[in-house]
């Protein structure tokens, strides 16, 4: 039974000069580009370079995938505010004790986690260091905000101010970089009726291949707009992604890195 998945180094080999080609990328790749410390970071953003070398390269992507993509960021750049706060801005930006003990307590769940993620990293070197566990989890950036004033107090931050000081304008800058980047599918746009197989996008598929391998609600709308398109590929590190489009897009190629191909074949023995 022929797979639909591709590795980087194999699509690299059969594009041809001057041919376009279009690709939608998924929320994962765009993190793993923008982010130093992915551990994919290199390895993507190497093969984009050097694919957009080769010819024009289209790259497509969904309002949930920006969502999924900014909201990373926000973790991100709110975790490192955070942790600066406790580190390097002790003096020239002062916060009451209450916050400083709340940045700590989370900032050593978070140390434990990157603990426990390079013990994993050292006893296999095949595994991927998991860069999520460097910020602070949702559930953590609440009980930290909850821990200062809203609004600046005397010799208080407030909460305000260190989103204004560390998220406001490295967020606006992330989401210009990815409008830059890459087009987001709509089937009411003019300039892409061409690109749609149906106009009517059927959102109730996206339950259908969510149910049927399991995977994340956000991730099947993505491969369901997919499906409704003329477009071929689908770029993703997620293993659920491939999985899925192995069950519910056999039509479409999923690029994915070579090393990571081998370990779908006895998994999906039988499907693909």
């Amino acid at each position: 039974m022929t797979t639909n998945r591709i590795g980087f180094r194999q699509f690299k080999n059969k594009l041809v000069k001057s041919e376009e080609v279009s690709i939608v990328v998924d929320s994962n790749i765009l993190i793993a580009y923008y982010d130093e410390i992915h551990s994919s970071h290199e390895l993507v953003r190497n093969f984009l370079k050097e694919i957009d070398s080769i010819t024009k390269i289209n790259f497509f992507t969904t309002v949930t995938t920006k969502a999924e993509f900014l909201d990373y960021q926000r973790r991100r750049f709110l975790s490192e505010g955070l942790l600066d706060l406790v580190d390097e801005y002790n003096a020239r930006i002062p916060i009451s004790t209450v916050a400083r003990f709340a940045i700590n307590t989370v900032k050593g769940r978070r140390n434990d986690r990157q603990k426990k993620e390079d013990q994993k990293s050292n006893k296999n070197p095949e595994h991927e260091f998991d860069s999520r566990v460097a910020y602070f989890t949702d559930s953590e950036i609440k009980e930290v905000k909850k821990a200062f004033r809203a609004r600046d107090i005397e010799d208080e931050t407030g909460w305000l101010k260190v989103c204004e000081t560390f998220l406001r304008d490295r967020l606006v800058k992330q989401e210009a970089h990815i409008d830059e980047f890459c087009e987001y599918l709509s089937p009411h746009k003019e300039d892409q009726k061409a690109l749609f197989v149906d106009r009517h996008v059927d959102w109730k598929k996206a339950t259908s291949i969510s149910t049927t391998s399991g995977m994340s609600y956000s991730d099947s709308l993505i491969l369901n707009m997919l499906l409704h398109t003329k477009i071929d590929y689908i770029m993703t590190l997620d293993y659920d992604m491939v999985y899925a489009a192995a069950v519910s897009a056999q039509d479409k190629w999923v690029i994915l890195p070579d090393d990571r191909i081998k370990g779908f074949k006895a998994t999906l023995k039988g499907i693909q």
